[in-house]
């Protein structure tokens, strides 16, 4: 049986709700952040992609290879817990094998690769120590701007270090809640973003700093949850606790990648034309 070839938007689509249905099985808040990075370089290289027919030949043995063996993390522990990640984006990786030719999809193709890279050596000893100092870092910061926003608000929570006693009931805010990983992925796509669009300095920068408000945007989330079980009970807070950070996250960085575009092309259209011409000059010759 003739398989025909894949067209990109209908991978795209694909790509979306693979991502959707494994986050939302497993709510592992790296698995939708890969995914949507994922989905946005294969965007962003559509009119590069050139769908193949899959053969007997070597990329397409590899790509089924990788499709089989990406339900096993599923099933074994790494760690305490199985690999979602993984398991996504070797299963991304081993279709965009089968269905597309490398060449016009490298940069999807490595997102994903790097998606596994990550996802596995997150499991190691060694670098899961590297993140829980580092996330205790963020715990402590983000609980000090939980604590002012809970004084300047008046709600009578009780913050003690990264404990808040929300109606006698304790909230912890641990290295679940740090928004480290949200702000290690921002900059992986920020970085890869100023690689795509061959940014300005100017533009780069800015993209960069937005890494910055991450932390800010964590505590006001954290604030909120807290306000929620006040006002409604730790069971509503339990409920949105696994979902508005991911929403704030997502909305955060595409209405600031947003802004900091357009905010870049307007320059580059009020410069003056020799300085409009060195820019290009200097895109082309990277």
């Amino acid at each position: 049986m003739k398989l025909e070839p894949v067209k990109v938007r209908a991978f795209e689509g694909f790509v979306l709700l693979l991502t959707t249905a494994v986050f939302l099985l497993y709510r592992t808040p790296f698995t939708l952040y890969i995914g949507l990075v994922y989905a946005l370089t294969i965007y962003a290289s559509e009119r590069k992609a050139v769908p193949r027919e899959p053969g007997l030949d070597f990329q397409t043995i590899l790509g089924v290879l990788l499709i089989l063996i990406s339900p096993v993390f599923l099933a074994i522990r790494l760690g305490e817990y199985p690999s979602p990640s993984t398991f996504l984006t070797l299963l991304l990786t081993g279709l965009q094998l089968v269905f597309f030719r490398v060449r016009g999809l490298e940069i999807p193709l490595t997102v994903a690769a790097g998606g596994v890279g990550i996802a596995l050596s997150s499991k190691t000893d060694l670098i899961r120590r590297v993140i829980d100092v580092t996330s205790g870092f963020f715990v402590d910061v983000t609980s000090v701007l939980v604590k002012g926003l809970v004084v300047l608000s008046g709600i009578p929570i009780q913050i003690n270090g990264n404990i808040a006693v929300v109606r006698n009931v304790l909230v912890i805010i641990g290295s679940g809640c740090s928004g480290f990983d949200a702000f290690v992925i921002y900059t992986l796509a920020s970085l890869l973003l100023i690689y795509m669009r061959r940014s300005s300095r100017w533009e780069a920068l800015l993209l960069i700093f937005g890494a910055v408000g991450i932390v800010p945007l964590n505590a006001l989330r954290i604030f909120l949850l807290l306000i929620i079980g006040y006002y409604t009970g730790i069971s509503f807070l339990e409920l949105f606790h696994s979902h508005l950070g991911d929403l704030m996250f997502v909305a955060y960085v595409f209405l600031y990648w947003w802004w900091v575009t357009r905010k870049s092309e307007r320059k580059m259209g009020s410069a003056p034309p020799e300085e409009q011409h060195r820019s290009e000059g200097n895109t082309k010759g990277n």
